[in-house]
């Protein structure tokens, strides 16, 4: 299994690259060891060619093409690991299994606006593992970070649409910062949602919002930070309001929390357990 998934995180490209430089650095470390050991045989360094050419040609090279091979091979064998690993009872119980399950509906149900960069898919799978791990398992606590997220992006949403009317209309670039961490943050919830409707073997429920009218007000949002980053004319948000039971400086604190998250380079460790310890205070 630690095999199969290491191996399946090389369907992402910065994973390849990594293991391409690691590759060639072991290369070239072998290359020099074999030219020690040449030199201390008695051999010399006249055989320096052909020690280059094992390592280039018969080493390095094939192992480059089949670490590209990857590309298309790794999510393959990620898929199944996902499909393997949502049968387990303790899917929920390790890192390395809440990654899998993150990454089925964040893959599989989360439809990134363009405006998005990889970066906001990372930060929204990155938050939803950091929060499943620290509720270990615990649907309560989940549930919970979820609405408390979801409360946070309607008010967001809410508040960019009309700042950007009053304010930006004619710099589209001026919503950009904003708009992907909302995004970012959208994505999270939504993994959150999925997380929790799994966990707990029923739809999240809060107040009269279900899970599935829950979900379709965060793609709802996705869709309309499509057209706030790209459209010069600001559209209007005209989607009802949730009617959350949230209490506002918590809201507002999951926002803040997010946004320098979102805004800090990765790993981000010490901001993301600040957005942790916003979205689960008072559960434990």
């Amino acid at each position: 299994m630690t095999l199969r998934r290491l191996l399946s995180n090389l369907g992402d490209a910065e994973a390849r690259r990594r293991a391409a430089r690691t590759l060639a650095v072991l290369c070239g470390i072998g290359y020099a060891l074999t030219i020690v050991v040449m030199a201390g045989s008695g051999a010399g360094l006249r055989r320096w060619f052909f020690a280059l050419l094992v390592w280039g040609a018969l080493i390095y090279i094939p192992l480059r093409i089949l670490l590209e091979a990857f590309q298309t091979i790794a999510p393959t064998i990620r898929q199944r690991l996902i499909a393997q690993t949502a049968t387990r009872a303790d899917r929920y119980g390790s890192r390395a299994a809440i990654e899998l399950m993150v990454d089925g509906p964040l893959g599989r149900g989360v439809i990134m606006p363009r405006i998005a960069t990889p970066a906001q898919h990372a930060k929204a799978r990155e938050g939803a593992v950091a929060v499943l791990e620290r509720a270990h398992g615990d649907s309560a606590e989940v549930g919970t970070a979820a609405v408390r997220c979801l409360a946070a992006v309607e008010r967001w949403v809410t508040h960019l649409a009309s700042w950007s009317a009053a304010q930006a209309a004619g710099n589209i670039q001026a919503r950009w910062a904003d708009l992907r961490a909302l995004v970012g943050l959208a994505a999270a919830t939504e993994v959150l949602i999925a997380a929790y409707e799994d966990g707990a073997g029923r739809q999240l429920s809060t107040g009269s919002l279900d899970g599935s009218a829950a979900t379709a007000y965060l793609e709802a949002c996705l869709d309309f930070c499509d057209q706030l980053a790209l459209d010069v004319d600001v559209v209007p948000w005209t989607e009802p309001g949730l009617r959350l039971n949230v209490d506002p400086s918590l809201r507002d604190q999951t926002r803040a929390a997010w946004k320098a998250f979102s805004e800090t380079p990765s790993p981000a460790l010490e901001a993301r357990q600040a957005f942790v310890e916003t979205v689960l205070a008072g559960t434990a």
